[in-house]
């Protein structure tokens, strides 16, 4: 029989284990996605719809995209990114929490934050973000598909 001390340490090593994967952080507890896609520049007046761009994560740390933007975040502290390729990303990622507002999404070639867009206080995940760094507060905007 293992002592009280032994499951104890097993229990600590095991939360370490989990908070240490990725989507064990428990963002999402189930199935989320957004749809749509609408490119804004809001200093421009600028609205451009982009028809097919879905993101879905699923709570294990995987999901999948269709048109999505190719990029990297251009510094570490800042969730704009520098658009790489204007080629669209289609397939699977992979994602991880970085607070309540915010994941970070990655995929071949692409590695950058996506912001909860709406419920400044508590993240309500009706529309996502993926911002650029050019002048104009320029971003992407997807809807909840849920």
């Amino acid at each position: 029989m293992r002592s009280s001390r032994s499951s104890a340490g097993l229990l600590i090593v095991v939360a370490v284990v989990c908070f240490s994967l990725v989507g064990c952080t428990g963002l999402f507890t189930k199935s989320i996605g957004w749809v749509g896609g609408t490119f804004w520049n809001e200093r421009k007046h600028i609205q451009k719809d982009i028809e097919g761009m879905t993101l879905r994560l699923f709570p294990d740390g995987t999901g999948s995209a269709h048109g999505l933007p190719r990029g990297h975040q251009k510094t570490a502290n800042n969730i704009c990114i520098e658009v790489t390729s204007e080629d669209r990303y289609s397939g699977d990622v992979t994602w991880q929490e970085v607070n309540d507002h915010q994941f970070e999404i990655s995929f071949p070639g692409s590695k950058y934050t996506v912001a909860n867009a709406t419920g400044k206080f508590v993240p309500d995940w009706a529309e996502v973000r993926i911002y650029t760094c050019n002048w104009g507060g320029e971003y992407w905007s997807l809807k909840s598909a849920d």
